[in-house]
């Protein structure tokens, strides 16, 4: 009676001291939030939007929203074109699923992805899916790697965009910092130069990389959401499976902290200047 009594009581403190770790690092998390999108405020500049066609990047389907949905939908709203890349199907981001193979959540994430472009105003012959398997971004052999930078490059060219919107490096995501490394890559072998812009996703999850490049990056834009936030609040609902919990789970792919902080009034944007062909990224200014 007194061993189980104290199993019991040792089980309680240990849950509660996990509690308090988890509370005491998420509003540590929480103030260094607020502190970069304050700076972040009082250092960027107003986004100019230019008329010519934008492509948006996004590893999975849902960082294209997440980190850029008021964007899009500005540019839409202003009949402005707007491309979309998904790199990968997302089949990976509830691994070990008792009901949803990977497949079942390439194919909800393909749909969900459709649903919630269309709502920020993306045409659907603007959307392109390029199918790598979620989860091998960083781990490609060489030459899947050559056949995903030529698939880019081609991309690019037929496109030909004056700015384009890739994912932060780093970013706090494997996959998204393999994605910057091949979209940089593509842009290369393309000969195109336009205007770079990263943005955060996981970013905002581990702020001192949001502090890093506010120290060493000096081109920052913010685009205000407020007019747009309505609609970029409904295209991110139509994201169910990472959003929601998929039964039996019951927690969400997403941390629901993650998702609020993307419901705020900007959405920041960094500039990036690739090295000269031969270059070292050291050689390239920053601006």
């Amino acid at each position: 009676m007194a061993l189980g009594l104290t199993i019991l009581c040792t089980l309680a403190l240990l849950a509660l001291a996990r509690f308090q770790r988890r509370r005491a690092k998420a509003l540590t998390r929480g103030a260094a939030v607020a502190f970069c999108r304050c700076s972040l405020r009082w250092l960027s500049q107003p986004y100019e939007v230019r008329t010519s066609p934008c492509v948006v990047f996004a590893p999975h389907q849902d960082d294209e929203t997440l980190g850029c949905g008021g964007l899009i939908a500005r540019k839409r709203n202003e009949g402005l074109p707007v491309h979309i890349v998904f790199l990968t199907d997302g089949s990976a981001s509830h691994p070990g699923h008792p009901a949803l193979s990977p497949a079942d959540i390439s194919i909800m994430r393909h749909q969900e992805a459709l649903a919630a472009l269309a709502v920020l105003g993306v045409e659907s012959g603007a959307i392109h899916f390029l199918n790598v398997a979620d989860g091998t971004l960083n781990t490609l052999s060489p030459a899947q790697e050559g056949g995903l930078v030529a698939r880019l490059a081609a991309l690019l060219r037929a496109i030909g965009p004056g700015e384009i919107f890739l994912p932060c490096n780093p970013d706090g995501s494997t996959e998204h910092d393999a994605a910057f490394e091949f979209i940089c890559a593509a842009l290369q072998r393309s000969g195109l130069r336009p205007d770079i812009w990263q943005y955060p996703v996981w970013s905002w999850w581990n702020p001192m990389l949001l502090i890093e490049r506010m120290i060493f990056t000096h081109g920052r834009c913010r685009q205000p959401t407020e007019d747009f936030r309505p609609i970029k609040t409904r295209a991110l609902g139509h994201y169910r499976t990472q959003i929601e919990p998929t039964a039996p789970w019951s927690e969400p792919a997403l941390p629901p902290e993650l998702v609020r902080i993307f419901n705020s009034d900007n959405e920041f944007f960094f500039r990036f200047i690739p090295p000269p062909a031969g270059g070292d990224a050291a050689d390239a200014p920053v601006i």
